[in-house]
């Protein structure tokens, strides 16, 4: 058969991968050589009879050379040069002979199992589901070991049967039944593809952004791409409690979480958390958020050697600009408390940004955060007594818990813990750092924002509601009106288990049965602030009893009802139920960590908490408003006078 015509125009020696010739030795590299330079010359514009003259070459082997250099290799790329080596084959063996069956030997059916798998793809792809699905595992060594062949080969074995493969088809009708074939398929496959390889062991396979040394994450721009992340402190804390006799009584806390939110562009700390949950919830998420666009204010240190630096700052209290400004891009994980609805809405519609949701437990996409929180690490957290390092810091927390002799009065409070953390923050904003070409991170945001050295950007910030009421950043709660005209019960409503009401609400009797769309303060239940469905402002509504004076947040709330619920505790109408829940913890708290992180987080309530409702709203009062119906000082009782036909 004739050969095909190959026009010499088309063949691009730039694009063919280079050999080292001098990995050859003999008459191989005698060999290659003379095939490279007819090539060449054939593709310089030469005729195939000068390149005969010339090298010796025949005009259908310079064809098939040239034919073989064009076909794709297993990389991607064409063969190139290297398929100009004598005695490398191109294209894998295939087998076109029936299998034959052999009991006593192995030899005469190479390529019998590939002529298998293409005549069933089924079987080829159950194989593959073998590795995807960690059936079978590669053992972790310099060359690997497969684990759990024999069971594989049991599986295979029976769906050849199924398929209607008898004893006298291949591989039942050889001794091993094709055992060494699957074998070394699977360890072929493993070979061609690193992405099932690290699978089959079991370990991270780093993102093709990683791979790309990351030059699209960054960003050019501040305000413009900012990325989220919560960080566990691997650090030991306690709470000192104060009881009612005048002791003070330390109890270990359970854990502690970072959440923090940084500029792409100047890495500047925008806004962080710091939450003393078990896990991290969708409430710290949003307070995040929310701490983020409102101004910061200059920390209050109380621990005696700490040093603000001159530098340092945040970027809200140093840029006044900054206030209330929002990026146009947040890069998340995919944590179940970034993919609730509530922390979706406020990224997507109350703040207007987008978001980018990346795989979760992989540093690699979400760099600059995670570079943050190892700077947090290495500066602070590391540096305490209590820090836990290394890879077993779990097993050092069990075997430092069940010593006997260790003391707590060496570790550091979580209030302590967090002037350290605004410490951290504060100086590390002043600190000169390497990914910024020497300047420090505030020094970059102000050539970023007042135009030093380059145009200023444009600042995109919150709409004013949201300043004023931060509380919007959460979504709404539908509550009904409750109240009966006909018993005298004014109208209220009921939020987790508390009524709540004002004088503009128990006045509108009309909104009995109607429903009121509420925003509330997670951190402080105190206070609600509420609207109709229509759109009309009721402004605050005020929790009712005990629970107005003492502040709370909604996971304290919860706490106290489920441990209600538990018959664990009991309060009455004039009770205080944050004390009855106090008291409650502290006689969990020595046996229980998660007791002593609930006594924590109301101590860290009660310090950052404001005056209460009541005395605010009475401050804000005008003389021009009517004076409060309620007697002062000793009521006289007066006689009731009881009508004729009263019955009892």
């Amino acid at each position: 058969m004739a050969s095909r015509r190959i026009d010499p125009n088309t063949i691009r020696l730039s694009d063919w991968p280079q050999l080292d010739e001098r990995v050859l030795t003999g008459e191989a590299r005698t060999t290659f050589g003379q095939r490279r330079n007819a090539i060449e010359a054939y593709a310089g514009g030469s005729s195939l009879a000068q390149v005969y003259e010339t090298w010796g070459i025949h005009r259908s082997t310079i064809k098939r050379l040239v034919r073989r250099a064009l076909s794709a290799h297993p990389d991607g790329r064409p063969w190139g040069y290297r398929a100009l080596v004598p005695h490398v084959h191109v294209q894998p063996y295939e087998r076109i002979k029936a299998p034959q069956a052999l009991v006593n030997g192995q030899a005469g059916n190479a390529g019998a199992f590939g002529q298998l798998l293409q005549r069933h793809r089924s079987l080829a792809q159950q194989l593959r589901e073998e590795l995807v699905a960690r059936k079978v595992i590669l053992q972790p060594g310099e060359k690997g070991r497969l684990l759990g062949l024999k069971a594989a080969a049991h599986r295979f074995e029976q769906s050849c049967r199924e398929l209607g493969l008898g004893a006298g088809d291949y591989p039942l009708n050889q001794k091993w039944k094709g055992f060494r074939s699957l074998a070394s398929t699977l360890r072929g496959w493993l070979q061609d593809d690193f992405d099932l390889a690290a699978r089959a062991a079991g370990h991270r396979i780093k993102p093709a952004s990683a791979l790309r040394q990351l030059p699209e994450r960054g960003s050019a721009d501040a305000f413009d791409t900012v990325e989220f992340d919560a960080h566990k402190m691997d650090v030991r804390l306690k709470v000192v409690d104060n009881d009612p006799l005048g002791g003070e009584q330390s109890y270990e806390i359970e854990r502690v979480w970072l959440l923090a939110i940084i500029d792409v562009a100047t890495r500047c700390v925008l806004g962080y958390t710091m939450s003393l949950q078990r896990e991290c919830s969708r409430f710290d998420t949003i307070e995040t958020f929310k701490r983020a666009v409102t101004p910061a204010k200059v920390p209050e240190l109380t621990l005696p050697g700490l040093r603000l630096l001159s530098t340092g700052g945040f970027v809200s209290q140093a840029l006044e600009q900054t206030r209330h400004a929002c990026w146009r891009q947040i890069r998340l994980d995919n944590a179940r408390a970034h993919l609730a609805a509530t922390s979706l809405d406020v990224v997507c519609e109350a703040l207007g940004c987008t978001a980018d949701f990346g795989p979760a437990y992989q540093p690699d996409d979400r760099p600059f955060i995670e570079r943050f929180f190892g700077t947090v690490a290495s500066t602070l957290s590391r540096r305490l007594p209590g820090a836990i390092p290394g890879k077993d810091a779990a097993q050092v927390m069990l075997k430092r818990l069940r010593d006997p002799t260790d003391s707590l009065r060496l570790l550091v409070t979580s209030h302590e813990l967090e002037e350290l953390l605004h410490l951290t923050v504060w100086n590390y904003h002043g600190t000169p750092h390497s990914g910024l070409g020497g300047f420090t991170p505030l020094e970059m945001m102000r050539r970023h924002v007042l135009g030093i050295g380059r145009e200023a950007i444009r600042l995109r910030l919150i709409p004013k509601p949201l300043r004023e009421h931060p509380e919007l950043l959460h979504d709404p709660v539908l509550c009904r009106v409750h109240g009966n005209l006909g018993r005298g019960e004014r109208p209220y409503i009921t939020f987790y288990h508390v009524r709540y009401t004002s004088e503009r609400l128990a006045k509108s009797s009309g909104l009995i049965g109607q429903r009121l769309r509420v925003h509330y303060d997670p951190s402080d239940l105190r206070r609600l602030w509420a609207c109709t469905e229509d759109g009309h402002m009721l402004g605050d509504l005020f929790a009712s009893g005990k629970w107005r004076d003492e502040p709370h947040s909604l996971q304290v709330r919860q706490q106290i009802f489920k441990a209600k619920r538990a018959r664990e505790l009991d309060f009455g109408p004039g009770d205080n139920p944050i004390e009855v829940f106090l008291t409650l913890r502290r006689k969990q708290a020595p046996k229980r960590r998660r007791a002593a992180s609930d006594i924590a987080q109301v101590q860290r309530e009660r310090q950052k908490a404001k005056p209460p409702p009541s005395v605010a709203e009475n401050e804000t009062v005008t003389p021009a408003q009517p004076p409060s119906p309620l007697a002062k000082g000793p009521v006289k009782g007066k006689a009731l006078r009881i009508t004729r036909g009263y019955t009892r």
